[in-house]
């Protein structure tokens, strides 16, 4: 195993209809339960889309989800795809890896959740092949997007962007 990464996501606040991209290992989830009594997140991963509206959705969340794919072309796809769903004017947070082509990654991260609880994983991205990193990202949305926050944490990259 690698390093542990404490990610601090205590200050963060999903409202709305939630589309959860990829698995989120239990994250997503936990912020949202704590901050609505009331939640709807609609979970996607791999082509299991067949019953998402255009457009109805607030926010989606994509939590260590588009380091998985080989190349920046499958990333763009699956930011096309997604941002069908999201409303005029909602929000996309992505949190993600920082990794270079040939590192492998194995760590264990800590997410403290805005309860002050603990959700604790290991991620892992052992392909060479792949490169991910908020640059990357970050021109990756620009089409659709208006990048309105980002943050670094060691190994680990935040973005927060409106649809336009």
């Amino acid at each position: 195993m690698g390093k542990t990464i404490v990610l601090n996501l205590s200050d963060v606040k999903l409202q709305g209809n939630i589309i959860d991209i990829g698995e989120s290992f239990g994250v997503i989830y936990n912020i949202t339960k704590e901050v609505m009594d009331e939640i709807s997140v609609d979970y996607v991963y791999g082509n299991e889309n067949n019953n998402l509206m255009k457009e109805e959705y607030n926010i989606c969340t994509m939590f260590f989800c588009l380091s998985r794919f080989w190349n920046a072309s499958s990333r763009l796809k699956l930011i096309e795809e997604v941002s069908k769903y999201i409303k005029s004017g909602g929000e996309l947070f992505i949190w993600d890896i920082n990794k270079e082509m040939k590192d492998m990654v194995n760590n264990k991260i800590i997410a403290i959740l805005p309860s002050g609880n603990f959700k604790e994983f290991e991620f892992k991205n052992l392909n060479p092949i792949i490169k991910s990193n908020i640059e990357e990202n970050e021109k990756l949305l620009e089409k659709y997007y208006k990048i309105e926050e980002t943050k670094l944490w060691e190994d680990i990259h935040f973005i927060r962007a409106r649809k336009i």
